[in-house]
């Protein structure tokens, strides 16, 4: 649970923070974390780097040595002053690199403390998504009027939940339109249930598996409209959608029973008995592929 002041500030920023806002940091905060790992890789490729001529000038020094150690006496003070001139050079060399390595070092632990920051912003941003979303609810399969209208759609809502056995009134809806479907086979658009309180949002929840069994009449469809593809689903924001969807395929692969969302959390479970599994994140889906 969050701390009611981190409540208090996200109900605040999903008020004032359209969803092209929050979208919009989201692609400014990836833009910048590809950026850091851009930056990132160049220094170890500096790194490496520095690691390699460093090698290449100790070979040359050692060589130098060994290969003129017999030479005959007149040309010793020729030889000396040659050795004596690669040990400079390679002295210096040392030095350079030595500095470059630990300016290179700084650098790595700057971007690593501003990777960390981008990290925290990230997961800030999608803090106050799910908050928002929290709200909400998806419903697939609701028939549509033609140029129906957020009022219209907010009102048919109302009388599908009520129908439903939900205790919702038009004032417990902030809003409800329709979004476009990914699939274009003439269904009806999907429907986003925005709810004032998440009391109300509850209510359709745990009635929601009547929802294709309400008569049409009382809901003021047209007889010749369907209703038994209804369906009503937590809204999950886009990146917790991948992670559910990744979640249903894991569960089909390795024999898992049941998979669902519930309150914006993703769970699975291995059969009737065994208790949920909460799935937080990928690496939750990677550590049970190592468990088994």
């Amino acid at each position: 649970e969050l701390p009611l002041l981190s409540v208090f500030l996200l109900l605040i920023l999903t008020e004032i923070m359209p969803k092209e806002s929050v979208t919009s940091l989201k692609q400014q905060n990836q833009d910048l974390k590809d950026k850091v790992d851009a930056l990132s890789k160049e220094i170890t490729q500096l790194k490496e780097k520095v690691r390699v001529d460093s090698a290449i000038a100790f070979g040359a020094e050692a060589a130098a040595t060994s290969g003129n150690s017999i030479d005959n006496a007149s040309n010793d003070e020729t030889v000396s002053r040659s050795l004596q001139y690669l040990s400079d050079e390679y002295d210096d060399l040392s030095a350079s690199n030595s500095g470059v390595v630990d300016q290179l070092k700084a650098l790595s632990r700057g971007l690593n403390k501003l990777s960390a920051e981008v990290t925290r912003v990230g997961n800030a941003i999608d803090e106050v998504e799910e908050y928002s979303y929290q709200f909400n609810v998806k419903i697939i399969g609701l028939p549509e009027k033609s140029s129906e209208t957020a009022a219209e759609t907010s009102a048919l809502c109302v009388k599908l939940f009520q129908e439903m056995g939900a205790e919702v009134f038009l004032s417990d809806i902030d809003i409800a339109h329709r979004v476009p479907s990914r699939q274009q086979n003439g269904a009806p658009k999907p429907v986003i249930c925005k709810f004032v309180r998440r009391l109300a949002k509850a209510s359709v929840m745990e009635t929601r598996q009547s929802a294709s069994q309400v008569n049409l009449s009382n809901i003021g469809l047209s007889a010749d409209s369907v209703l038994d593809r209804v369906r009503i689903f937590d809204h999950l924001t886009p990146k917790k959608q991948h992670l559910f969807f990744e979640a249903k395929r894991f569960k089909e692969q390795n024999q898992y029973r049941f998979c669902w969302a519930k309150n914006s959390t993703i769970y699975l479970r291995k059969s009737e008995g065994s208790r949920p599994i909460k799935i937080t994140d990928f690496g939750s889906l990677q550590r049970l592929v190592s468990d088994t």
